[in-house]
């Protein structure tokens, strides 16, 4: 439990025993069993999954902590994370960690936010989300975070190989109870995807925008010698 409670915290910014069972989504009573009796495997495969820490690592203590080194890890007060071209992001999977896709990132990010372990970053290309995302920014996704209505979205598109930034906008259930979509452009010349109709998947959540006034910075320095806009996805209780 000590290594659980260790890992949530480096990888998720977890606290407690309330805050681990609201992540996990069982009762306190659960945690409280943990800590009393030691971890069954489901549980370590569950921490595995929601938290990104090796179960191997939970049992023994043995190995890396956390499943993808080149993940998103604390260093300081800061959150590093990979910044990955648009292909590798269209590989990525939520459901999935996809390890090999982050080993060798172009560069690493910083940032404050309270974000998961499966966190990226990748540059955005094309005019579909112009004028508010130009060729060249930067965006910070989170695989876990469930979009809501006017999210900004990284998603799978048909058979592009490259990863397309929209607005999500849900149009209801359908039969089956699942959630319908959108995912709209700001740039009236493309397209609205749907997701009744188009074969789309979505990725993850922006968490984060930065834009660049003048020359871009060093990606992981993150001196500059322009002028940088952020801009984050505000926190909704």
């Amino acid at each position: 439990m000590k290594r659980l409670y260790e890992a949530a915290k480096v990888l998720k910014h977890v606290y407690g025993q309330s805050e681990l069972a609201r992540l996990f989504n069982v009762s306190p009573q659960t945690i409280h069993n943990w800590q009393a009796r030691g971890i069954s495997k489901q549980g370590m495969l569950k921490a595995q999954e929601m938290v990104g820490c090796s179960a191997s690592w939970l049992e023994t203590g043995m190995g890396q902590m956390s499943l993808i080194q080149a993940s998103s890890i604390m260093v300081g007060n800061n959150i590093q994370i990979p910044l990955i071209t648009s292909e590798q992001a269209a590989r990525f999977s939520r459901t999935s960690r996809n390890s090999a896709l982050l080993q060798e990132p172009r560069a690493w990010l910083f940032t404050q936010l309270s974000l998961s372990a499966r966190s990226f970053a990748m540059e955005t290309s094309g005019s579909a989300m112009a004028p508010e995302f130009e060729e060249g920014d930067w965006i910070i996704v989170d695989p876990m975070v469930e979009p809501e209505p006017g999210d900004f979205v990284v998603a799978r598109y048909g058979t592009k190989d490259t990863a397309i930034l929209r607005k999500y906008r849900p149009r209801g259930l359908d039969a089956s109870h699942k959630m319908l979509f959108e995912l709209v452009p700001l740039n009236d010349d493309h397209p609205c995807i749907r997701s009744h109709i188009d074969s789309v998947e979505i990725i993850g959540t922006v968490a984060e925008h930065r834009k660049f006034r003048k020359k871009k910075p060093d990606c992981a320095g993150g001196n500059s010698s322009g002028d940088t806009v952020f801009w984050s996805r505000p926190k909704r209780t």
